[in-house]
Parts: C-alpha cells; sequence; structure tokens
C-alpha cells in the first residue's frame, strides 16, 4: 500500500497480483460499513464493481473460496498447498481438542449431504435443514429429525476438499461437490505445505521476524519446533536471509528478491483507511512492534469499556498509521455517520491530510452507496 488509493484500477489481473503477494483475502461476516474482503479492495483500489469481482472468483475461477488466513480467498495457485491441508484433515489440533467429539459427524451424515449434492447441484446450508416428518424405529409417531449434524457435515467435507464452495449469495455460501469446483492440480508435498507458511508472511510482510509470522497463514499452523525447523532448512538452503532492523531485536527474516529491490523502493504516499481484517493487520504484535500502532477489535467488548469503537477502522497515511475512525453505515437512511476520530499521540494534522482523509471518507460513502456523511465535532 505504497500508492494513493485509486491509482490502480481492480482488474481480474491485479487482483490475483494483490493474493500473490499477500497470499489471501480474508472473510468475514461483519457488515457493520462492508464485508471484509470487499472493504480490504476498495481501501487499495478504490470504488469498484462488486459483482466483477464475484464473477472472477466463482465463475472465472481465478481464485477460491477456502481456509488461508482463517476462511479466505486464495490465488488458485495455492491450490496444491490447499490439497495437502484437505488431505490431512482433520489436524491432530482438532481430534485432540475436547470439543472435537461433539463437533465430528457420522458417516451417515456425510454421504447424505454428498448424495444430495450429487443429485441436485449447488445448495446453501439451509437446504439440509428437515423440510418433511420421518419415522424412526424407536418412534412409530412422525417426528422432525435434525439438520444440524448436516450442516456441520457440510463444514467438515469443506475443510476435507470432499465439497467445495461454488458460489456466496449475499455472503451465504453454497456448496457443491469439489471436483465441479476445483480444477485438477497436484498436491504439495509436506515440505512445501510447511514452508509456504514462511513465504507467504515474508513476501506479505517483506520483513518479519518468526513470532511475527505465527498466524499469518493459519493454514498449515505449526508449532514452535516445528516453525523453527522449517526457517533453518530455508537458511541453509538460502531461499530465505537474515537480516537486522535498526533499533529493534531480532533476528528478521526477508526474501533475497525483497533485499534486491530495497535500493528502488519509494516513500509511500496517500491517505487511506485500512479494513481490521486486512493482512497488514494480521499479525498485530507486528504492527505494534515494528509499526509502532497498537490496534486490537473492540466488537467482543463490551460497548462501555471500549476505547475507540465497534468496528475502528485504522487511518494508514504516507506509509504510517496515524489514527482511527469509528464508522456506521446506517442502510435504511442511506448515512455514512463517522462516529468519531482518534489521531495518534504526536501526529500533526496539516491541510493535505485533513483533504485526504475527507476523500477517502467520501470514497468509501460512495462505495457503500450513502446517500450522505455525518462527521464527528473532531473534524474541525
Amino acid at each position: 500500500m505504497d500508492k494513493p488509493r485509486g491509482s490502480k484500477r481492480l482488474t481480474s489481473a491485479s487482483f490475483v497480483d494483490l493474493l500473490e503477494r499477500v497470499g489471501g483475502l480474508q472473510l468475514d461476516s461483519i457488515n457493520v460499513v462492508e464485508r471484509a474482503h470487499y472493504l480490504t479492495l476498495w481501501s487499495r483500489f478504490g470504488v469498484y464493481d462488486r459483482n466483477e469481482l464475484d464473477s472472477w472468483i466463482y465463475q472465472d475461477r481465478v481464485a477460491y473460496d477456502y481456509w488461508g488466513h482463517e476462511a479466505s480467498i486464495l490465488p488458485m495457485s495455492h491450490l496444491p498447498l490447499s490439497r495437502r491441508r484437505m488431505r490431512g484433515f482433520p489436524p491432530e489440533s482438532w481430534q485432540n481438542a475436547a470439543w472435537w467429539p461433539r463437533y465430528e459427524t457420522s458417516p451417515a451424515s456425510k454421504r447424505r449431504v454428498l448424495k444430495k449434492l450429487r443429485e441436485e447441484g449447488a445448495l446453501e446450508s439451509t437446504a439440509f435443514l428437515p423440510k418433511t416428518k420421518t419415522r424412526t424405529a424407536k418412534s412409530p409417531k412422525p417426528v422432525w429429525s435434525s439438520g444440524k449434524e448436516e450442516k456441520r457435515s457440510l463444514q467438515l467435507l469443506w475443510h476435507a476438499g470432499k465439497v467445495a464452495i461454488s458460489n456466496r449469495r449475499h455472503f451465504r455460501r453454497a456448496y457443491d461437490l469439489a471436483e465441479r469446483v476445483y480444477p485438477e492440480s497436484d498436491v504439495a508435498s509436506k515440505t512445501a505445505y510447511e514452508d509456504s507458511w514462511l513465504f507467504a508472511g515474508l513476501k506479505g510482510y517483506g520483513i518479519a521476524s518468526e513470532q511475527h509470522l505465527i498466524n499469518y497463514f493459519t493454514a498449515p499452523k505449526l508449532k514452535g519446533p516445528e516453525r523453527k525447523k522449517v526457517i533453518e532448512r530455508n537458511l541453509k538452503k538460502k531461499k530465505i536471509i537474515e537480516v537486522g532492523v535498526e533499533g529493534r531485536k531480532g533476528p528478521f527474516y526477508m526474501l533475497p528478491e525483497h533485499e534486491e529491490v530495497l535500493g528502488d523502493l519509494h516513500e509511500p504516499v496517500g491517505t487511506t483507511l485500512v479494513c481490521p481484517f486486512e493482512s497488514l493487520l494480521w499479525q498485530r504484535n507486528r504492527s505494534e512492534y515494528l509499526l509502532d500502532f497498537t490496534y486490537r477489535i473492540e466488537i467482543y467488548i463490551p460497548e462501555k469499556k471500549r476505547e475507540y469503537g465497534y468496528y475502528v477502522l485504522p487511518i494508514l497515511h504516507d506509509g504510517r498509521f496515524v489514527g482511527r475512525l469509528d464508522p456506521k453505515f446506517h442502510r435504511s437512511e442511506g448515512m455514512l455517520e463517522i462516529k468519531g476520530l482518534y489521531l495518534e499521540e504526536g501526529f500533526v494534522r496539516d491541510k493535505r491530510f485533513d483533504r485526504e482523509l475527507r476523500e477517502a471518507i467520501q470514497g468509501l460513502g460512495d462505495f457503500v452507496g450513502a446517500k450522505g456523511l455525518a462527521l464527528p465535532d473532531e473534524w474541525a
């Protein structure tokens, strides 16, 4: 994010390029302003056509909907890595969890789900809820059967790569058999899969320590000894290099190709609002340690205990996080309300910042279809 928002148009090619660079686009159901993946792309590219984006993912299949950093949109080149996770599902961490026996479903339930998809095509999870009464040997009277097991089976079959998300309708998932959605691909080796944790994080962040790469991708989810083994292996192979960061304790790591272009980098310019689920903030300890910006999502904190607000967007200005604002889109009134503006201590506003922040807010309003803006008192 080194250029002003909107300086590059979102196309199928630029979309795939972004996915390849940062690893993926996180999905989240919160819709205070806009869905996370739509908002993330707006903050980088400006206003674009959501329907066009959806068609690239779910019709052209330049990307797919699976588990990367949590639920994510991933570049199709990542599919062999996902297939490795699918083949090893459920992981030991799930099988050993106390909740797993209660969540796992029966083979019969999974067979029913696959049979229904095979016969009827892509379906939303609601299609698996019972619509008729059934009889059982233990109960001669008609009783309602539970559809909850089938809904869990859908999720488990998705993780295992037996079914895939073929589309999203108003963010609701539509599932189909995996072979109807995913193209043919190889399965990445165990080594390549483990290495992807390291390479995806360094590709997205540029420079990072081991601790700052944890959970950049949650697939694979490696333990400490495994992470160290991956780093040592790739240091020996010279696929990564160790570097220092002035004023910070290391070690830090970088891809060799990034070191080669360090001298060509220019100072970032422009102002945008950043989605809380943007890859820049996937590892919040890193943003705090390297970027001097402490950020926490407060959606699960009681309103009276929140420091800033329910769904606060960080403000990125000339490559620095300089503040945050608290927005809410009132859809019934068509009003984008900015409930609060909070600037970082020591940051001094100037006319350019004020103008660019106004433009960013107006651009966000245009993107969500707001008919009006309500700005905070702090704006004056």
